[in-house]
This record gives C-alpha cells, sequence and structure tokens, in this order.
C-alpha cells in the first residue's frame, strides 16, 4: 500500500515510473512541447513533458531504431527509420530501406523508399544521424554506418544519397 502526501508517478509503457526513458535512443522535441522518442522497446510519444508516454510503434515494421526526426513547424509530422533488433543484426527489415513518415502523431504510419536502396542493404542509422530542416516544405536528412548521406527535398516523399564513401556519419545537422 501507497502512503504519501504526493501523487504517485505516472505509469509508462516501457517499465515502471523509475525505468522512464530506459536505453534512449533518441529524443525529437516538436512545437508545443510534443516528444518524440525512440528506445529498445519502441517509439513513444508524450504531450505532457514526459510525464506519460503512448506507444505509437503500432504500423511500424519493427519497434527497435534510432533515429527520430521532428517537422520544426508541425508538431504531428514525424520521420523514424527503424532497424531489426540486436538479435537479427541492425539493419533495415528486409534489407530494404524506408523512413517511415508519421502525419498525425504517430497514429499511422507510412513507409517512404523511392531512391533508398531495396535490396542488400545492411546499413544503420545512428542516434544522432538525422536532421529535419525549418521551412514547407521540410529538408529530411539522414546518414549511415557505411558513410553515405541521403536528403529529402520534399518531407521524406523521395531520396537521393548526396554523398558517398565518407566515415561512418554519427551525426547530421541543418544549420539555419
Amino acid at each position: 500500500m501507497r502512503r504519501s502526501n504526493t501523487a504517485a508517478p505516472p505509469r509508462s509503457p516501457f517499465g515502471a515510473p523509475d525505468e522512464i526513458g530506459h536505453c534512449v535512443h533518441n529524443i525529437g522535441r516538436g512545437p508545443g512541447g510534443v516528444l518524440y522518442q525512440q528506445n529498445h522497446h519502441g517509439v513513444f510519444r508524450s504531450r505532457d513533458g514526459g510525464r506519460s508516454w503512448d506507444d505509437i510503434a503500432e504500423g511500424l515494421p519493427s519497434a527497435f531504431g534510432f533515429p527520430v526526426g521532428v517537422h520544426p513547424g508541425d508538431p504531428d509530422m514525424l520521420w523514424v527509420l527503424p532497424l531489426n533488433g540486436d538479435s537479427q543484426g541492425r539493419f533495415p527489415p528486409g534489407a530494404k530501406a524506408a523512413v517511415w513518415k508519421s502525419e498525425d502523431a504517430g497514429e499511422s504510419w507510412r513507409a517512404c523508399r523511392e531512391g533508398l536502396p531495396q535490396e542488400a542493404c545492411y546499413f544503420t542509422v545512428l542516434r544522432q544521424a538525422m536532421a529535419v530542416g525549418p521551412g514547407r516544405p521540410a529538408s529530411v536528412f539522414f546518414g549511415t554506418n557505411t558513410g553515405s548521406v541521403f536528403a529529402s527535398a520534399d518531407e521524406g516523399e523521395s531520396w537521393q544519397e548526396i554523398a558517398r564513401h565518407l566515415p561512418t556519419v554519427l551525426s547530421v545537422e541543418v544549420a539555419g
């Protein structure tokens, strides 16, 4: 039995209250303070500053992945790049690259594959290796552990490889 004058800590979809944020791979913040995170247990959204989290991984081919990008002007638009989990190897499911886009705060997801490798794709996209630029349409970028950088000028609908043969890309940032 709990005896206290303070409110009980909020429950979390990925463990006890003291486990909130366990092994967070990335957190993105959108306008209005909405937070999105990807971790070992899935993809989650918080509309209350991280006090509680909603599981929004339904519809994705895998709950595991590292990066999450949030549109700087639209809190409902975000991108993730799901990977197979630890036991299967950290590469896109089916060895086919796709950035998964949501335009309704993670209620539904759509694969964006145009211009991305669709066979024998074994790259990983690390925690800080995705970035979203300002504006409408937003530009989205990601880098891989195999040294490629991909860019989309149309909010993830289509992609172009803009650099290759780099060392492992650990981080991508957008100026301005």
